[in-house]
């Protein structure tokens, strides 16, 4: 099952002000996809069904929960990589395949090839020929540029810092015009520091480019994750996350 969260205020006319505000978004933004009555897995595992999501323009959304509960399969499954086993993906208003930039697990992008060349793989998806041109090297530059990480272009993937790894990974999801990012624990294995800026510029980039943002993230552990975003989803019995150490640490030891 999968659950929305009760988001903590200081006091009842302070909840019903942000409910209030969260329903007048919601109202005046438009849906770009939806999930409906969705069963995702991989071969015959089911991982996670009836779920029910809209991702609407400019929103920011967190999928919460225990290793292998299927957010990763989600992920996939929004992205059209993986076939629903039930129910259906719907893009609306507009939204097509090459508008979704994906950053997968940091562990699942390893080898030799060097920065440059790992954004280029992200101008695939814009590319109107068989070959990379002048078009498709200046955007994986610009990208690389606004990420900070241009003088690093022709350092192998191998040889970077964690955090340097996901800023590169996140300048490939973001090449070309993007109206929906999907993240896949960008967060992990980072240390403190490198967390706080990869959010920064998560969060800069949505406000720049008005995309909105899925992001997935197993911890949560400072609760940062909770209280940025306009949707959180639970993967999972919400007590059973609540009891894990990541749970206790994120709500103070009270269980919602």
């Amino acid at each position: 099952m999968w659950y929305n969260s009760l988001k903590s205020a200081p006091n009842e006319d302070e909840q019903e002000r942000r409910r209030a505000e969260r329903m007048n978004r919601e109202a005046a933004v438009r849906p770009i996809l939806t999930c409906r009555d969705l069963s995702v897995g991989y071969g015959e595992a089911v991982l996670c069904s009836g779920i029910s999501l809209t991702i609407r323009e400019g929103e920011y959304v967190s999928l919460v929960g225990p290793r292998g509960s299927g957010k990763s399969a989600l992920i996939a499954t929004m992205l059209g990589a993986l076939e629903p086993m039930a129910g259906e993906v719907i893009f609306e208003n507009g939204l097509r395949r090459e508008q979704i930039g994906c950053m997968p697990q940091d562990s699942e992008i390893r080898g030799t090839a060097t920065v440059r060349d790992t954004v280029l793989a992200g101008c695939l998806g814009q590319m109107r020929h068989l070959f990379v041109g002048r078009a498709e090297r200046r955007m994986a530059m610009e990208q690389l540029e606004r990420l900070g990480v241009a003088d690093l272009e022709k350092r192998r993937i191998g040889e970077l810092s964690g955090g340097q790894r996901q800023r590169v990974f996140l300048a490939r999801a973001l090449c070309g015009k993007k109206r929906l990012l999907l993240l896949d624990e960008p967060l992990k294995g980072l240390d403190v520091a490198a967390r706080d800026e990869l959010f920064s510029e998560i969060a800069r980039i949505r406000e720049e480019d008005g995309c909105a943002v899925v992001m997935v993230d197993s911890e949560a552990i400072d609760g940062t994750v909770l209280h940025i975003s306009d949707t959180v989803r639970f993967c999972g019995p919400v007590e059973e996350y609540a009891r894990s150490l990541p749970g206790q640490l994120t709500f103070s030891g009270h269980i919602l």
